[in-house]
């Protein structure tokens, strides 16, 4: 071999070793992003919020990434990688909104433009429920109900929910509704008398239900001589009693003298005494006969509870 092919030779081992130092045998890195993941969708749960995804077509795609943070500030959380379209992020605060979106990964380590962002709020019946009683206790009844049913999505047994979604009813007049919202309520183990006293109100006014509103009304008072609504203060027992004496009153001349006895309770010494009819007065206004002057008693007893 003369001098000149040898030198050729020896220039082009040369080359070819410094093209397999700089890691290139003729062919370009890497450097293309696989296209961003679409139709990112959020489903909450408790605590939780699982995302799904539709998946990105690529030969060398190695799997996603889901980043979140929450809406109202604080640091973004980066996921492990994941190959398949779906992720369950847990440990996530109950009623705070979060913000998601996903990335995904090639095997060459380069990583798509994000997702368009979805947000979610993760909840339970219990967080839904008492976020339904807020809205009630500011007379929102349309988001009230909408809250309620949220909650029974998660826990179609959630007592509590039923029992706001009667006293949602109730206050919009929804009289029907509301006892078959309160009887569920009652069936499905709601702790407190609410429902009860739901039931009472409602139950007094419709044709025909009578017994039922007293049964209701009587337990009321024999489970929780206390009886105070946790949402509305002005519904205790004094208006339970209240109530309770109507229902007796309608119910005809025998049950008479249970009425008396809650008239006596709420408002003692009336001094009303059917026997007697000097006594059959309330407040300086003469009755004549007891019946009259006992139901002018009851009235007048509703006029002293607080607006």
């Amino acid at each position: 071999m003369n001098s000149f092919a040898a030198r050729s030779v020896s220039l082009c081992l040369l080359l070819l070793m410094v093209l397999a130092a700089a890691g290139c045998s003729g062919t370009k890195a890497d450097t293309t992003p696989p296209e961003a993941p679409l139709s990112l969708l959020a489903t909450r749960g408790n605590s939780r919020v699982t995302l799904t995804w539709t998946a990105v077509t690529s030969d060398d795609l190695k799997g996603y990434y889901a980043y979140y943070r929450q809406q109202d500030g604080g640091s973004e959380i980066k996921s492990d990688l994941v190959t398949r379209t779906s992720i369950v992020i847990t440990g996530l605060e109950n009623g705070t909104t979060y913000i998601f979106y996903v990335t995904a990964l090639d095997e060459a380590g380069n990583e798509s433009p994000p997702s368009p962002e979805v947000t979610a709020t993760p909840n339970n019946e219990q967080t839904l429920t008492a976020q339904g009683w807020s809205a009630w206790e500011l007379g929102d009844y349309e988001t009230a109900q909408s809250l309620f049913n949220d909650a029974l999505n998660f826990s179609v047994n959630y007592a509590d929910a039923f029992n706001g979604l009667g006293w949602t009813a109730l206050r919009q007049g929804e009289l029907q509704t509301a006892v078959n919202r309160f009887e569920t309520a009652i069936s499905k183990g709601l702790v407190t008398q609410d429902a009860r006293v739901g039931a009472l109100a409602v139950f007094r006014d419709l044709p025909g239900q009578l017994p039922k509103a007293m049964n209701y009304g009587v337990t009321v008072l024999e489970n929780d001589p206390q009886y105070e609504f946790s949402h509305d203060p002005t519904i205790n027992v004094d208006v339970v009693r209240l109530m309770l004496a109507q229902v007796f009153f309608r119910l005809g001349e025998s049950f008479f003298s249970y009425a008396q006895e809650q008239m006596d309770v709420l408002v003692p010494g009336n001094g009303l005494d059917p026997a007697n009819p000097s006594t059959w007065s309330v407040q300086a206004a003469t009755y004549p006969n007891y019946p009259a002057a006992l139901l002018a008693l009851i009235q007048y007893a509703f006029s002293l509870l607080p607006s």
